[in-house]
């Protein structure tokens, strides 16, 4: 069993893929839009990301798209996505480039149970938690 991320965008999806590629060093394994699909759409949203998967590190993967035109779309709530990391400088740096126009809400440090920890939101209003046990 295996637990995916599935991130829905208002119109953004192309734009925040971009930039969780570059940030994770990632590699898109699919995409497709909806004009590739069978249903129909406004002629504004035909290049807009029905489906993508992202794959990055050690074999993670998010799933983005765009909702479809006109729903609403909602980032608060109790969902917090996790990245744990074994080097603390590449930690620091994906931190830093997911900080990048978002707001960090705990910035990185020791914590009480061994580990470098922090948290933020990035620009598309999505929540991250990073955790970096300290090797002594």
């Amino acid at each position: 069993m295996k637990l995916n991320a599935y991130l829905y965008f208002a119109g953004n999806a192309e734009e925040a893929l971009n930039f969780y590629t570059a940030t994770f060093d990632g590699t898109v394994e699919m995409l497709s839009r909806y004009a590739d699909s069978p249903m129909p759409s406004d002629e504004d949203y035909k290049q807009k990301i029905m489906h993508a998967r992202l794959v990055f590190g050690d074999n993670n993967m998010i799933m983005i798209s765009d909702s479809f035109k006109g729903t609403e779309v909602k980032t608060e709530g109790n969902i917090q996505l996790s990245i744990g990391m074994d080097d603390a400088e590449a930690m620091k740096t994906v931190f830093n480039k997911m900080a990048e126009g978002g707001v960090v809400t705990m910035p990185l440090q020791e914590q009480f149970w061994g580990a470098l920890f922090g948290m933020l939101k990035d620009k598309f209003g999505v929540s991250w938690m990073f955790n970096c046990e300290i090797k002594k």
